[in-house]
């Protein structure tokens, strides 16, 4: 459990958040602070592992003493501003949210921000991990399992899937992605026949520093997706921190990244269920979709369609996941052909394609 910290002048606010963070399984509330000085208090006494606040803590202080803060903070944090706020620094071990309206919400919205907040919390705590342990490999699939049983060899595909003339693999994945991605993409190499697309949940501050250590790590060409281009094959390209990653094709029919600044799907932007959707209507079932480790059920929805569509399906095991959220969703709906432990999901990603180079038609 996750001990949570919540600070906010506002009496209505810490009751909302507090019942919020009730209904989270991984979340413990641990109390509350109603200013800045009680906020210090609490940390020094309560010794919290998360912080939630209200940047409007700061509204009776000296001009300093907001900044001196962020740039000592040593505890992961989420701050909530308000719209139309610019004045938004950029602190690694805090992520800074648009505050919602949470006096409007209703029993059921509740509901659905504990599960985003749950993976927020995650994440943010996730990205501080990764910063301070740089190629810890936390997600690697151990030689045996929990249950005492040894990985065996992958069965071999249907022949409906042999030899398919797949266009892209798609990825999804949220807490515990980077060490599940270096995996994955060290097992896949440099030579493979396909453009690959990952949709990552992170922070703004984080996404250059992760796409940056992978292509050192796995010497595979890893880029932050642009608008209007054409992916090439054996190249790696991650949805940015603020838009969607979905797809078009051009008067030639080839496939081009299209980024989408449309709104968050279940409070994600970039949203795998949102890449996974745009892939079902530009490339139907000729595609294969891979969900990994993560919180919640971001790309179960889609990925059932993708399946429906006849793409390829894959979700990652629990024994070998950091958080079997994501794939559970995504197998619990019955949207996955198979499920396979993270060091086997390369080796079947080859066993479904062919060897080809170039821009993919």
């Amino acid at each position: 459990m996750i001990r949570i910290l919540v600070a906010d002048s506002s009496a209505v606010i810490r009751q909302i958040l507090k019942e919020i963070i009730q209904k989270t399984k991984k979340l413990e509330w641990l109390g509350e602070a109603i200013s800045f000085p009680d906020m210090k208090e609490s940390i020094a006494k309560l010794k919290p592992d998360f912080i939630i606040a209200g940047n409007q803590l700061f509204e009776n202080e000296k001009e300093n003493v907001r900044d001196d803060f962020f740039v000592s903070a040593n505890i992961p944090s989420i701050f909530f501003y308000t719209k139309g706020d610019n004045d938004i620094p950029v602190i690694n071990n805090i992520k800074f949210v648009e505050k919602p309206e949470f006096m409007n919400f209703s029993a059921q919205k509740e509901a659905e921000y504990a599960l985003y907040l749950e993976q927020l919390v995650y994440d943010v705590k996730s990205a501080v991990l990764f910063k301070n342990h740089l190629g810890a490999n936390s997600s690697a699939t151990p030689t045996i399992n929990r249950d005492g049983s040894i990985s065996t060899f992958l069965k071999d595909v249907s022949k409906d899937y042999a030899k398919r003339n797949f266009m892209a693999v798609l990825v999804g994945v949220s807490t515990g992605g980077p060490a599940a991605l270096q995996k994955l993409l060290k097992g896949v190499g440099t030579d493979f026949p396909l453009p690959i697309f990952i949709t990552q949940h992170i922070d703004s501050f984080f996404d250059k520093n992760l796409i940056t250590w992978l292509g050192k790590e796995t010497s595979v060409p890893v880029h932050l997706a642009e608008d209007h281009t054409k992916p090439i094959a054996g190249h790696v390209y991650f949805a940015p921190s603020d838009a969607h990653l979905t797809f078009e094709l051009d008067i030639d029919g080839l496939i081009e990244i299209a980024l989408s600044h449309e709104a968050p799907v279940n409070f994600l932007r970039p949203a795998v269920d949102k890449m996974f959707e745009s892939a079902a209507n530009v490339m139907g079932g000729n595609c294969v979709a891979v969900v990994l480790t993560g919180m919640g059920s971001d790309g179960a929805r889609e990925c059932l369609r993708l399946k429906k569509l006849g793409a390829y399906t894959i979700a990652q095991d629990e024994e070998s996941c950091v958080i079997y959220g994501m794939p559970k969703a995504a197998v619990e709906i019955g949207g996955v052909c198979e499920e396979l432990p993270l060091g086997q999901i390369a080796e079947r990603l080859w066993s479904l394609v062919e060897r080809r180079k170039g821009n993919i038609a």
